[in-house]
C-alpha cells in the first residue's frame, strides 16, 4: 500500500478559489478596555474613517472595520434603556451599528438593536473578533498572481488525504474548527487504530478501493471529532455548565474514538493493509476553548451539533437500514446511535445556554441559523458502483439533500418553539 490512503484516490487540482483562503478565516483577540474610547464615532456598522486601530493588553495592534464584532465582559449590567435590560453582568456585544465614548461612558447600539451603556472602568475585558484582511499592496498582487499559476498549472494540489469530507455521514458530523477552517489529520500506513478484521478478498478491486478511501474518509473524521468533543468541555467547564454536560462531553469524545476505529478498521480491511491516523500538528498552537460566551457555545452547538450532526445522525440512520454486508452493518448501529445522542448533548447545551444567556443567546441562535451552511458535500460515489456501495452503508447525493432539508426544518422549528417558549 502506498504511504498514504489518498495517494491510492485521485489527485485533484485546486480552484483558484482558493488564493482567498488566507483571507477567510476569522480570528479573535483581546484588546484593551480603555482603547475602546477609539471607537468613538463609530456609524453606519464601521469606525468613522473606516478603520481603527487598537491595542491589545501586551499592546499588539489589532485592526477594526465594519465586519468586526465586538465584545464586552462587564462587572454590572448595561444601564436600563428602552431597547436592552440585564438583571446582572455578563458578555455582551456583537455587530455594532454605532458606538459613542464620552466622559468615559461607552454607549453602543448593535444590529440587533441592543443597547449598551457602562463606564469604561466596569468594563473587565474586551475582544473583537474579526476576518483576517485580504492582502494589499503590489507585492501582495505579484505572490496572489504567481499562487495563482501554480494552481493552474497544476503544482499546487491537495489528494484525498487530506480533505475534509469522510464517513457515512460526509462532511457534517462534528468537524474540528481551527483557525483555518475544518482539518483533520491524513490517513497513513500506520497500526494502532484497525482491528484486524479479515481482508475482503471477494470484493471486485474496483470496490474494495472505493470502500478503502470512503472508510478511510470517514475515519479522518471520526478521528477529528475526538479533540473537537474534548474541546467542548473545556468550554463547558470554562462557562460554569452544570456536571452532566461536562461528562456527556467527554463520553462523546470517547464513543468518537470508537468510531474512528472501527472506520480504519474497516478501511484497513478493503485496503489489505492497515489504515491509521498521521500527525495533526495544528492542534498544538490551537485554543482550548472555541466558545468564550454563552451566546457563542449556543451558536456553536446549533451548528455543528443539532444541523450537522443531525444531518450525520439521519444519514447513518437510513445508511444502517439499507446496509447488507455484515461488517458495515455492526460499525453503522454503533455509528447512528452515538450520533443520535450527540445530537441529543447538542440540543441540551443550546437549551443551557439559552437559560443562562438571556437576550444574547435569544437574538444570536436565529442570526446563527441565519448563516447556518445550506447544504452538506456527501462523499462522491460513482454512478457504477452506487448500488453496491449502498450494500456497505454508503448512500447517494439524494439521500444526503433530503436528509439535510429534513435536519434544517427540524433545528428551524425547534429554535421558533424556544422562542415562543
Amino acid at each position: 500500500m502506498p504511504n498514504s490512503v489518498g495517494s491510492r484516490g485521485r489527485r485533484r487540482w485546486l480552484w483558484v478559489g482558493g488564493l482567498v483562503a488566507a483571507a477567510g478565516c476569522y480570528v479573535t483577540a483581546p484588546i484593551k478596555p480603555s482603547e475602546l474610547a477609539r471607537l468613538d464615532g463609530y456609524h453606519d456598522g464601521e469606525p468613522k474613517d473606516g478603520t481603527v486601530s487598537v491595542l491589545s493588553p501586551d499592546d499588539k495592534p489589532t485592526e477594526i472595520a465594519g465586519d468586526s464584532q465586538i465584545f464586552l465582559d462587564l462587572r454590572q449590567a448595561p444601564w436600563p434603556s428602552n431597547s436592552a435590560v440585564a438583571p446582572s453582568g455578563g458578555t455582551f456585544g456583537g455587530t455594532f451599528k454605532s458606538i459613542q465614548v464620552s466622559d468615559g461612558i461607552f454607549h453602543g447600539v448593535t444590529d440587533q438593536g441592543q443597547q449598551i451603556q457602562v463606564p469604561l472602568a466596569s468594563i473587565q475585558a474586551a475582544r473583537v473578533t474579526e476576518p483576517n484582511r485580504p492582502l494589499r499592496g503590489p507585492l501582495y498582487v505579484l505572490l496572489g498572481l504567481a499562487a495563482g499559476f501554480l494552481v493552474l498549472t497544476g503544482v499546487v494540489y491537495y489528494d484525498l488525504a487530506h480533505s475534509n469530507c469522510g464517513g457515512p455521514e460526509g462532511c457534517s458530523g462534528r468537524a474540528l474548527r481551527l483557525a483555518r477552517g475544518p482539518v483533520a489529520a491524513p490517513a497513513i500506513d500506520a497500526e494502532g487504530w484497525d482491528n484486524d478484521l479479515p481482508v475482503t478478498g471477494e470484493l471486485p478491486p474496483e470496490l474494495r478501493g472505493a470502500l478503502a478511501r470512503l472508510w478511510a474518509e470517514s475515519a479522518r473524521a471520526e478521528h477529528a471529532s475526538i479533540p473537537a468533543f474534548s474541546r467542548l468541555s473545556l468550554s463547558l467547564v470554562a462557562l460554569g455548565a452544570p456536571a452532566h454536560l461536562v461528562e456527556a462531553a467527554h463520553r462523546a469524545a470517547l464513543e468518537e474514538i470508537v468510531h474512528a476505529r472501527l472506520a480504519f478498521s474497516l478501511a484497513s480491511a478493503h485496503a489489505g493493509a492497515p489504515v491509521g491516523p498521521g500527525r495533526l500538528p495544528e492542534l498544538q498552537a490551537a485554543p482550548a476553548v472555541t466558545a468564550t460566551s454563552l451566546a457563542e457555545l449556543a451558536a456553536e452547538s446549533l451548528i455543528d451539533g443539532c444541523l450537522l450532526e443531525g444531518v450525520a445522525a439521519e444519514v447513518a440512520r437510513r445508511a444502517l437500514a439499507r446496509a447488507r454486508d455484515d461488517k458495515a452493518r455492526a460499525a453503522l448501529s454503533v455509528i447512528a446511535r452515538d450520533e443520535a445522542s450527540h445530537v441529543a448533548l447538542a440540543w441540551e447545551v443550546v437549551h443551557w445556554c439559552w437559560v443562562e444567556g438571556g437576550d444574547l443567546v435569544r437574538w444570536g441562535l436565529p442570526a446563527a441559523l441565519r448563516k447556518a451552511p445550506v447544504t452538506v458535500a456527501p462523499p462522491e460515489i460513482s454512478d457504477a458502483l452506487a448500488e453496491a456501495l449502498a450494500d456497505h452503508g454508503w448512500l447517494g447525493a439524494d439521500v444526503w439533500a433530503d436528509a439535510f432539508r429534513a435536519t434544517s426544518a427540524e433545528v428551524a422549528a425547534r429554535v421558533t418553539a424556544l422562542a415562543a417558549g
